[in-house]
């Protein structure tokens, strides 16, 4: 079976019960939780590829707010 990231972060609920259900079906499915910022550093995968590391650590604080 082929590894199925599903971004965690995307999962909403009308409250924490919810998303906690949410969350597992999601792994009763058989995926492997994720959140964006993992996945965004799963992406770039090497931090040597300078051309696109501006773009993603953009991403990554205008995400996180810093």
């Amino acid at each position: 079976m082929p590894h199925l990231p599903r971004v965690v972060d995307a999962v909403g609920g009308t409250s924490i019960e919810a998303h906690r259900a949410g969350l597992e079906r999601i792994v009763q499915a058989g995926a492997h939780p994720t959140s964006v910022v993992q996945l965004l550093c799963e992406l770039q995968r090497d931090w040597a590829r300078t051309e696109t590391v501006q773009p993603v650590t953009e991403i990554l604080f205008a995400r996180e707010g810093r």
